[in-house]
């Protein structure tokens, strides 16, 4: 029977009816591990006594194995250091070394990937890491934030958690949470909504993620705002809908010109409290066309609400499924950059206010 050691770089199998004796077979082990490359030079390796009690054999061939690879140069002993792997090696391997993974996906054949995906934008860095410094949009000032204060609040409540902190929740997120959000929502924003139309996701995103999956179908044409939000068109795209672009001028994405270009389209994207990037609000007139037309023709508006907090010439405009009396608007909002200003004003205060921090 074979006993395997886990959590130990190399995983070693000790099978004791094996011609093989043990200590050759912990020598074999971390041998192969370090000609092909899985442990590396410098890298620690468990003690004797460790190794031995992990895999369940006595000490004896653990220390006869580790005898052997000091005496041929692959570990490496250090006084208050332990063992280690010998950092002489990588110019006796270099036959040996690992290949790139560039290296790999030329050996390994044709590597095909799905014909949706070819419509992302290809380039040298991943979309997500490119950063536009003080033009970020969405960026808040992180540096201002109290990230000590934060960060003690957090130790705090971690410390005090209960069994149920560990259970898994309601699918659609806590209900405590969702009654509040509906609350603001139906104060804030003007929406019709109950508890029981929340969702919680983890971002904007996942919201359009899931609205294109429950929504759409593989070739369902989506108007989408031109310009618009680039990501938003990602998850269409990849969905697999046909994207129509539709103009946006200072009253918002232009209805009628919708209508002329795909007059059926499943589903209309739109940013109508501050539209992306333009920073327009769409018309009371555009809404009222824009909710007739997918009343008529029983298609979905999607409403990404994204920062219609954020309003210096006056007060927060009103949601467009706020106006909505045949449910045809999915609303998509974030609390994510006035949750950060707040807290981080909270805290401030707080803090100034107080010398203890809970």
């Amino acid at each position: 029977m074979s006993r395997v050691a886990s959590g130990i770089l190399p995983i070693i199998a000790i099978n004791r009816r094996a011609p093989k004796a043990l200590h050759r077979q912990i020598y074999d082990a971390y041998h192969t591990a370090i000609v092909d490359g899985g442990l590396r030079p410098g890298q620690r390796i468990p003690s004797t006594r460790m190794l031995a009690s992990e895999i369940g054999v006595s000490r004896f061939p653990v220390l006869n194995a580790y005898a052997q690879l000091l005496a041929e140069g692959y570990f490496e002993s250090r006084v208050g250091a332990g063992t280690i792997i010998s950092g002489s090696l990588p110019d006796q391997l270099t036959s040996n070394a690992p290949i790139s993974a560039t290296q790999a996906a030329a050996r390994s054949g044709p590597r095909r990937a799905s014909r949706r995906s070819s419509i992302l934008p290809r380039c040298k860095r991943a979309p997500w890491l490119q950063g536009w410094g003080a033009f970020t949009v969405g960026q808040v000032a992180f540096d201002q934030f109290p990230l000590q204060v934060w960060s003690n609040l957090v130790a705090h409540h971690c410390r005090n958690m209960d069994a149920k902190s560990f259970h898994y929740g309601d699918q659609m997120g806590t209900k405590s949470l969702r009654e509040t959000i509906a609350s603001y929502l139906r104060t804030a924003r003007s929406l019709h909504c109950e508890a029981d139309q929340v969702m919680i996701v983890s971002g904007s995103q996942q919201g359009l993620e899931i609205s294109a999956r429950a929504l759409l179908d593989p070739g369902s044409p989506v108007w989408i705002e031109e310009p618009g939000y680039g990501l938003a068109r990602d998850v269409f795209a990849l969905s697999g809908c046909h994207l129509v672009p539709v103009p946006v001028d200072k009253e918002g994405v232009d209805v009628a010109a919708g209508v002329k270009r795909c007059r059926k389209a499943r589903a209309a994207f739109v940013t109508p409290s501050h539209q992306f990037p333009l920073g327009v609000t769409m018309s009371a007139s555009r809404r009222f066309q824009l909710l007739e037309w997918a009343q008529n023709t029983g298609s979905w508006i999607i409403e990404d609400d994204y920062d219609s907090e954020y309003r210096y010439e006056s007060l927060p405009i009103a949601s467009l499924q706020g106006l909505d009396a045949n449910a045809r608007v999915i609303y998509i909002g974030t609390f994510s950059k006035s949750y950060f200003l707040l807290c981080a004003s909270v805290m401030l205060s707080f803090h100034r206010t107080s010398s203890t921090v809970f």
